[in-house]
C-alpha cells in the first residue's frame, strides 16, 4: 500500500521528468544553457515545495478523518456496553435505545440490588474505559470530550475493591455523566420523557438480573446451577439499605463474568 513517502517520491519524479523535458526543449531552441539550468533548478525547487505541502495537508486530513472515525467507534461501542450492563441490572427492552437507557437510569433506586455478577459488569466496564484511555492516547488528544466520558466510567473499576462503599447512586451518576457526552458525540438527542412506559419493563430483582445475565427466562433459573454467591446474596440482601451487610463473607472478587450472557442487540448505525 502506498504511504505518503511513496506518494511524495512519485510526484517529485513526475515533476522532475516534466521539467527535464521542458529544459531540453528550451536548450534545443537556442536558449543559453546557464539560464536554462538556473530556471530548471528554481522550477524544480518550487515544485518540490508545492508537492511536499500538498502531501502534508492531505496526510493531515486523512489522519484527522481516521481519528474521528475511531472516536465514533469508541463512543458507539461504549454506549452499547453501558446499555447492556444497565439492561442486566434494571431490565427493559433488548434492543438498544438511548432514550430508554436514560429513562431507566432516572428510575434507579438506592435499594436496588447489586449482586456480584452485576457489579462485575460495571467493574469490567470501568476497566475497559481505563484501558482505552491508556491505549488510545492519540485519539483523546484530539477528542477531549470523549476522554471525559470514559474518565467518568473508569471510576467504576473500583467497585470490587470498594464493595460496601459504592452505591447505586454513584453508579448512576457516573453512567449519566458519560451517556450525556457520548450521546452528543454520536449526534443523538435525548428525550427520556417519551419513555414513561419503561416502568413496565423495569425489573431490578436479583432473579430478573440473573435471568438476563444468563440469557434465560426467570422460570428456567431453577433448572440451572446457581451463580457464585447468588443464593447467599438473596438471603442476606438488606432491602432497607440496598446492600449486603458488611462482614457477610461475600467478596465481589469471587464473581466470575459469564461469557454466555446474551447482550442486547445492536442495530447498525450510519454514524458508526
Amino acid at each position: 500500500m502506498l504511504n505518503r513517502w511513496h506518494l511524495t517520491i512519485a510526484l517529485v519524479a513526475v515533476a522532475l521528468v516534466c521539467l527535464t523535458i521542458v529544459t531540453i526543449i528550451k536548450s534545443v531552441g537556442g536558449e543559453p544553457v546557464g539560464d536554462t539550468l538556473t530556471e530548471f533548478g528554481l522550477n524544480l525547487g518550487a515544485e518540490i515545495i508545492g508537492i511536499a505541502m500538498t502531501v502534508a495537508v492531505v496526510d493531515w486530513l486523512i489522519e484527522r478523518s481516521k481519528l474521528r472515525e475511531e472516536a465514533q467507534r469508541i463512543a458507539w461501542a461504549t454506549l452499547h456496553d453501558i446499555d447492556h450492563a444497565v439492561w442486566v441490572w434494571q431490565g427493559g427492552r433488548r434492543e438498544f435505545h438511548l432514550d430508554e437507557l436514560v429513562a431507566i437510569l432516572s428510575l434507579v433506586k438506592e435499594e436496588d440490588p447489586l449482586p456480584v455478577f452485576t457489579k462485575n459488569l460495571f467493574a469490567n466496564l470501568g476497566m475497559r474505559a481505563s484501558d482505552t484511555l491508556r491505549l488510545q492516547a492519540r485519539v483523546f488528544r484530539h477528542h477531549r470530550k470523549l476522554k471525559n466520558a470514559l474518565t467518568y466510567l473508569s471510576g467504576l473499576a473500583q467497585i470490587r475493591e470498594l464493595e460496601n462503599l459504592v452505591s447505586p447512586s454513584y453508579i448512576v451518576q457516573s453512567l449519566q455523566s458519560s451517556v450525556a457526552i457520548l450521546a452528543f458525540l454520536t449526534g443523538q438527542g435525548m428525550h427520556p420523557a417519551s419513555f414513561g412506559i419503561v416502568r413496565t419493563f423495569r425489573d431490578p430483582s436479583i432473579d430478573g438480573q440473573q435471568a438476563r445475565y444468563r440469557g434465560v427466562e426467570v422460570e428456567a433459573l431453577s433448572s440451572l446451577p446457581p451463580l457464585p454467591n447468588t443464593s447467599s446474596q438473596v438471603a442476606m440482601w438488606d432491602s432497607r439499605t440496598g446492600r449486603i451487610p458488611p462482614r457477610s463473607g461475600i467478596s465481589s472478587a469471587q464473581g466470575i463474568d459469564n461469557p454466555s450472557a446474551t447482550p442486547k442487540s445492536r442495530p447498525p448505525s450510519s454514524d458508526q
